[in-house]
């Protein structure tokens, strides 16, 4: 062997050495990286303005989230581009997970399916993100203010028919803007979308006339219809929600693919330690299986759930299944 070709042979082991001794520390660091985190504060991003349903969703699981790990839990309100901007935001810091996403199937299914953009460079939204938990489904409703002519859904339809009305939701291509273009096809009437950065701007214009409508979720209108200054009409889903017995879903009144409810969840960036992701699941599992945070959901108009991070991918993979046809049939691209 020559001398050359000894100090290359030589160098190649270096380097394989170095590589083995280095993964062996990352292995080694995993579980003691899990031991000390949090290291510094936890920034849970909410892709809607403050004072919606989602916001006050993530609110609840921030607080407890925050008892839990002992740590400081700060609620980032980061509206627009239906979850984009609050995607981006949680994805530019290293994947350490001191920076999370209270996502949905509107932000990460819906804007995954139909957005143009793209959530990082060279990634989709499944790529750049990983699931943690799944913390609730969440149902939809279609309400109007007290004083509309319209007294339940045949009558909010018939007007349609007479003439366009028009809906807000909480953004383009969000679930909302979904389930009203699937009303409207099934129905057969126009509806024209409004989009708005959250659900708060959006009960502003219904009280002041702007939109005829809302669709937002149960947790979103819950006040102002114990106050009487909205009216629901029908919820989505496959059951009545129990902070609104009297309100019927869209299938009881024959209105056909309306059942989906869709889900609140919570995920970091892909690449977070598996170690921190495990402790993270762990603790939203025991949130999620609290008798006082059931009954709060419950009195939000969700359904709670407890699921593992697996359990929580499969729920995310069958959404994404079965929201693409909608779409596609729906045209809706942004």
């Amino acid at each position: 062997m020559t001398s050359a070709s000894f100090h290359r042979e030589l160098l190649v082991h270096r380097r394989r050495a170095l590589g083995t001794l280095a993964a062996l520390v990352a292995c080694g660091s995993g579980p003691a990286r899990a031991a000390t985190w949090p290291e510094r504060p936890i920034n849970l991003v909410v892709p809607f303005a403050a004072g919606g349903g989602t916001d006050t969703v993530a609110r609840l699981i921030g607080q407890k989230l925050q008892a839990a790990l002992g740590g400081t839990v700060v609620i980032d309100n980061k509206p627009g581009a239906n979850g984009l901007i609050a995607a981006r935001t949680v994805l530019q810091p290293p994947a350490d997970g001191h920076m999370l996403m209270f996502g949905s199937n509107s932000t990460h299914v819906i804007a995954a399916l139909a957005s143009k953009q793209q959530v990082a460079p060279g990634k989709s939204m499944q790529e750049a993100f990983t699931i943690v938990s799944v913390m609730a489904n969440a149902p939809l409703v279609l309400a109007v203010r007290a004083d509309s002519p319209a007294k339940d859904l045949r009558a909010f339809l018939q007007q349609a028919k007479a003439g366009k009305l028009s809906y807000g939701s909480f953004g383009a291509g969000s679930s909302a803007h979904v389930m009203g273009e699937v009303l409207a096809g099934s129905a057969g009437v126009e509806l024209l979308h409004v989009p708005y950065k959250g659900s708060s701007p959006a009960l502003t214009d219904l009280m002041g006339g702007q939109v005829d409508a809302v669709f937002l979720t149960v947790a979103a209108v819950e006040a102002m219809v114990t106050a009487g200054s909205v009216r629901p009409l029908a919820v989505t889903g496959l059951r009545r929600v129990s902070s609104l017995p009297a309100v019927p879903t869209f299938e009881e009144l024959g209105v056909r693919d309306m059942g989906n409810a869709g889900w609140f969840a919570v995920f970091a960036p892909a690449g977070t330690p598996a170690p921190v992701v495990t402790r993270l699941a762990a603790a939203l599992q025991s949130i999620a299986g609290d008798a006082q945070v059931q009954s709060r959901m419950v009195g939000l108009g969700l359904e709670p759930v407890v699921s593992t991070p697996a359990q929580a991918l499969e729920t995310w993979r069958r959404s994404l299944a079965a929201a693409a046809p909608v779409v596609k049939m729906a045209n809706i691209v942004f």
